[in-house]
């Protein structure tokens, strides 16, 4: 009598096979570019390859980062934010829900109690269904670091006779978007907290 084998758990035995091998994480902005254009493919529902996987090795990657002080643990922590929840709501993992829950709560734990001057950091208007729009152009600019000085000088240019009243908390992607704001560690530990809320 044969047994059928499910994708989905063949899909989960290679995923398992491949955990032992060394993990390479995007080493160029483009190739970044390159991997944020697939975690947008995969929220957007067309994403040609498994997602199952890529969010797994978005949560190896990011595992990997906190542990070691990473200075791509902001684009780790903000992509599995993006994509995690393939394997919660989209298409229900138990085990995989239960690795990516498991690095989330590393992240909160790790870097929540990091001291910061800020008054606030976007993750405080994360809304109820916990979707925020405009992810890629933050994921771009922190794949970018070089693009930092010229996009700080618009930024001052744009918004200079602007109070900082609470408006500016209308839009975390207009007039506030800064690496500095973006990879607190404090805002990192804000937006796992909202993912495993």
């Amino acid at each position: 009598m044969s047994h059928e084998v499910s994708p989905e758990s063949v899909e989960e035995e290679c995923y398992e096979e491949e955990r032992s091998v060394p993990l390479e994480a995007p080493a160029t902005p483009a190739e970044w570019d390159g991997l944020v254009g697939d975690w947008d493919s995969l929220v957007q529902g067309y994403y040609l390859g498994s997602a199952r996987h890529a969010v797994l090795e978005c949560a190896r990657h990011l595992e990997s980062s906190v542990a070691a002080g990473g200075a791509e643990t902001a684009l780790w922590t903000l992509g599995l934010y993006c994509i995690g929840n393939h394997v919660v709501c989209a298409r229900p993992h138990a085990e995989s829900e239960r690795r990516v829950r498991a690095v989330m709560a590393t992240v909160a734990g790790t870097l929540g109690d990091t001291p910061c001057g800020h008054p606030a950091h976007p993750c405080d208007d994360v809304p109820d269904d916990g979707h925020m729009e405009g992810f890629p152009p933050v994921l771009e600019m922190l794949a970018h670091p070089e693009r930092d000085t010229a996009h700080e000088a618009a930024l001052a240019e744009g918004h200079a006779d602007e109070d900082e009243d609470d408006e500016w908390r209308e839009s975390w992607y207009e007039g506030r978007l800064t690496r500095e704001i973006w990879a607190c560690p404090r805002n990192l530990a804000g937006f796992a907290r909202a993912f495993l809320a």
